[in-house]
């Protein structure tokens, strides 16, 4: 008869003893043969000193680079803020030569102007200004059948409609123009080096300087030539009318040296241009006092002028030198660290070449079997 054993409750515990221990040995296994878990042969000192070492690089490197990029940010700051100054007055002059233009130099404000009227034949009356204007008599021959009165407004309204349109596109393609250039001058600023910045900067300045130096000297010569040109028509004009009024100024008192002849007599502080004599000993000295005035206060104006200008050379002659003295800084702090690593390299080389020397002519100086290396890696213990 077959007997069957009787499982009591120790049998029970002792096999879950055995599984217990089964499953940590193999978990055992897994923590001590698993390469990148286990910490056996490392030298976890020199590992954590070069990670602390690392890390230190890593806030240097990175303090630097924010001090380089706060730098950069200044100086471009103030490279937008001098091109804003430089707009600035350049719209003002262009600004004050326009008002001085429109206000003093308009051709309607000639003498002659109603002679040399471009527009004199608009200005006067047509023909007929309607069907039944009353200038037309029997033998006029301007009214016709199939005449139509309103074709030439028609034909100017339609004129202005279509030059308004052209403007229009014109100025949306001007300001199409003027945003990609914007966009363009942008982008280059951001990636030019400072010592771009700074020499763009003092060439546009002396480029704005001399444009304004020959519109002022172009706008004086005009001036001149025009004031020249009415200086001799007006001498050609005169000396038409010299003829007829010598006999008069012979028996006037305008040849007499009698100051207030010249005086008018509807204005006490108006001369009369034919009987001046000149100026008065006061007014002379009034006029040479305020010259003298002009002249120092031009003086203190290019003196002035002068000092800005020695001021903004020194100042980025002052940052160049700053520049490069951080630059050679930290060229100089980057190659200590990169000695001081040439060094911790070296004595790690050497410490590791004295420990293979003492393993391999010590430690493994004997001979190992096959057998000694086969009994590893079958058990966690």
């Amino acid at each position: 008869m077959l007997k069957i054993p009787i499982v009591t409750k120790g049998d029970i515990n002792e096999s879950a003893k055995l599984q217990r221990r089964a499953q940590y040995e193999e978990e055992r296994k897994g923590r001590i043969f698993n390469a990148k878990q286990r910490l056996f042969g490392l030298d976890l000192e020199a590992l954590e000193r070069q990670i602390a070492e690392k890390k230190k690089q890593r806030q240097v490197d990175a303090e630097c680079e924010s001090r380089y990029e706060d730098q950069t940010q200044r100086q471009q700051l103030a490279v937008y803020a001098k091109s804003l100054e430089m707009d600035k007055r350049k719209r003002v002059a262009e600004a004050d030569l326009n008002y001085y233009r429109c206000r003093f130099q308009r051709k309607d404000q000639r003498r002659e102007f109603d002679l040399n009227d471009p527009n004199w034949i608009k200005k006067a009356l047509p023909a007929r200004v309607a069907d039944d204007d009353t200038r037309l008599g029997i033998s006029s021959a301007q009214v016709f059948s199939g005449e139509d009165l309103g074709h030439s407004e028609r034909k100017l309204r339609q004129q202005a409609q279509q030059r308004a349109w052209l403007d229009q596109q014109v100025q949306e393609r001007k300001q199409a123009e003027e945003a990609r250039i914007k966009a363009d001058l942008v982008m280059q600023e951001s990636i030019a080096s400072r010592d771009k910045r700074l020499e763009d900067m003092a060439n546009a300045e002396r480029k704005i300087r001399n444009q304004m130096t020959a519109v002022i000297y172009d706008f004086n010569s005009q001036l001149a030539k025009s004031k020249r040109f009415d200086r001799v028509r007006s001498k050609k004009e005169n000396s038409e009318d010299d003829l007829a009024e010598i006999y008069n100024m012979l028996t006037s008192d305008m040849l007499t040296e009698n100051p207030d002849v010249a005086q008018s007599r509807t204005h006490p502080n108006k001369k009369i241009a034919f009987m001046y004599r000149g100026m008065t000993d006061d007014e002379l000295v009034s006029f040479r006092k305020e010259q003298l005035q002009q002249k120092i206060l031009n003086k203190k104006k290019q003196t002035e002028q002068q000092l800005m200008d020695k001021q903004w050379e020194q100042y980025a002659l002052n940052m160049d030198r700053e520049l490069m003295l951080k630059q050679l800084e930290l060229e100089r702090k980057q190659k200590q660290l990169l000695d001081d690593h040439l060094r911790h390299n070296a004595r790690l080389a050497d410490e590791q070449r004295v420990q293979n020397d003492i393993t391999n002519n010590i430690l493994n100086k004997n001979y190992v079997s096959k057998e000694f290396y086969d009994q590893f890696n079958k058990t966690s213990r």
